[in-house]
């Protein structure tokens, strides 16, 4: 089943903590991830990460006092997963900076709770890290719903048990019918190593044209938007791009 794991950080000199690039997210990602039997090159993997982001001031909630960031990272697959909750105390290394792990806990996200969510109107999606989709081979930096949509699903089916399946028939009406309904977005550049992507970052609301309450679209609508905040959206979801803060309505 889905996880997403979120472990508290404190760098070793606080107040110097730099952004972290995707490869070296990447690189901690695999490693934490990835069993040695695993194909590092494979297209699709079952794993996502976001970037390195401030840890709330004051320690609310799970945050140790004295941690300095945060980093998420999903887990896909129905199947089990690696356990990240006893790296607490080790020290973690992201390109030149240092950090230890001061708190780790996960959460458990199954594909049957998700089909069972409470069917929301709209989706508001906070895109906290540049985002972006492939089209034609082509980085297309703007949050269409049939892209966001349309990549949730093929995530899904590729992942989640057969019995929980959204069919041709279904993406096509669900496709059909989604639609951007609010946006306040900026373009943003991101280098990949290999190149620079120009994505977006920003908030964008979501919701079916038409009215559709208590349909299974409405429903599969909900579900998907909840399992963009363990898979991503778009393009180099391993490498931190696309992770979003949801809000459902």
């Amino acid at each position: 089943m889905p996880y997403r794991w979120t472990l508290v950080l404190e760098a070793e000199r606080p107040g110097t903590e730099r952004p972290v690039p995707p490869r070296q997210l990447h690189g901690l990602a695999a490693t934490l991830l990835e069993h040695a039997s695993a194909d590092h090159h494979a297209q699709t993997k079952p794993y996502t990460i976001s970037p390195l982001m401030a840890a709330p001031a004051h320690g609310r909630g799970r945050t140790a006092p004295g941690a300095t960031a945060v980093v998420q990272l999903g887990w896909l697959p129905d199947t089990p997963r690696p356990d990240l909750t006893p790296l607490h105390g080790t020290r973690l290394r992201l390109g030149a900076q240092f950090f230890t792990v001061v708190s780790a806990w996960e959460e458990a996200m199954p594909y049957a709770a998700l089909a069972a969510a409470p069917p929301a109107e709209r989706a508001v999606m906070h895109f906290r890290s540049v985002t972006y989709f492939s089209r034609s081979g082509r980085a297309h930096p703007l949050p269409d719903p049939g892209l966001l949509y349309g990549s949730l699903i093929r995530r899904w089916n590729h992942y989640a048990p057969d019995q929980a399946h959204i069919t041709d028939v279904e993406e096509k009406e669900l496709l059909g019918t989604v639609v951007l309904s609010a946006h306040d977005i900026s373009s943003s550049p991101v280098n990949l190593g290999a190149g620079t992507r120009i994505g977006f970052t920003g908030t964008a609301a979501f919701r079916l044209h038409g009215q559709h309450p208590g349909t299974a679209q409405q429903q599969q609508f909900t579900a998907l938007s909840l399992f963009a905040t363990i898979a991503g959206a778009g393009a180099q979801t391993t490498h931190g791009l696309g992770t979003i803060d949801l809000t459902l309505e």
